[in-house]
This record gives C-alpha cells, sequence and structure tokens, in this order.
C-alpha cells in the first residue's frame, strides 16, 4: 500500500517531549462527489476516536457523512460495513492502516494517548507547538472532523 495517492491533513502537539495527536485526516477523493477514508483525534474525556468515514458532497455542501452506525448528515441509522461498497470499504482501510503508520499504535494502548512515531517528524512543519501536515486540500476537511465529534480541527477550511 502507498500513501502516494492519499490526501492527509494532521497535527499533533508538542507537550512534555510528546507529540500528542490532535487530529488527523487521511482520504482519497472518489467520483469527484465522495470522500473516502479514516480520520482521528480525541473526542472529549480524553478518549481517542478512529473511525472510518464516506463523505458525500455536491457543489459546496456535504449531502451525507457516513460513520459507524449513522449518516452525520441525514441522521439516518446506518451500518458502515454493510452499507458501504467493499471497493470503498478497501479505501478506507487503507486509510486507517496509514493512520496507524505515522502514530505509535504500542504508546496508544500502553499510554492511552496517540504519539507521532519519531521517524515521521522531518515530513512536518512546526507553527510554534503544533507540527502539522495538508498535503491536499478539502473544502470539508474541518466539517468531516467537528461532525465526527472530533474536538480539534484545521482553523481554516483546508
Amino acid at each position: 500500500m502507498s500513501g502516494d495517492d492519499f490526501f492527509i491533513n494532521a497535527a499533533w502537539e508538542e507537550r512534555d517531549g510528546r507529540s500528542i495527536c490532535r487530529y488527523i485526516l487521511i482520504w482519497k477523493t472518489v467520483n469527484d462527489s465522495s470522500l473516502v477514508g479514516a480520520l482521528g483525534g480525541y473526542s472529549g474525556g480524553g478518549t481517542f476516536q478512529l473511525e472510518q468515514f464516506v463523505a458525500n458532497y455536491s457543489d459546496d455542501a456535504l449531502t451525507s457523512l457516513k460513520i459507524d452506525l449513522e449518516d452525520k448528515i441525514t441522521g439516518e441509522d446506518i451500518d458502515f460495513f454493510d452499507d458501504v461498497s467493499g471497493d470503498l470499504l478497501e479505501i478506507c482501510d487503507d486509510a486507517q492502516d496509514l493512520i496507524l503508520e505515522w502514530n505509535d499504535e504500542d504508546q496508544w494502548e500502553d499510554a492511552e494517548q496517540l504519539l507521532l512515531v519519531d521517524k515521521r517528524k522531518s515530513e512536518l512543519q512546526q507553527r510554534d507547538d503544533l507540527l502539522f501536515i495538508e498535503n491536499g486540500t478539502s473544502k470539508f476537511a474541518k466539517s468531516i472532523l467537528e461532525l465526527s465529534g472530533i474536538t480539534s480541527a484545521p482553523s481554516a477550511q483546508c
């Protein structure tokens, strides 16, 4: 699997000698009307959330955001793994694997914090105490993270 054809928008906060993931969104654009991938970040109370998603859009508006058991736009109950086609689930799986390539899965289990893998730091830009990467843009990145319940997101529509 290669991450070259995926877009990523993510940030880690440098604190106490660690780089703690604030949000990560990895996706592909499909059919010029869907973003398909995985996301992660803190959803409050110190809990890290890792989810796969399919977001459909028309013009400048999200029309559907399927995550887990709900469409976050329509409010419809779904079963993500039954309602999403196999080819899109494969993209979601690959995006989730990429999230875990950026973050230390063992530290997540041991310390209950998702921390950046040290070897990836050289690929990031730094602004104050925030390390970040934005190798692609989507006007829906911030909305997808917010609708999924992630408490941190890019400050601009990127």
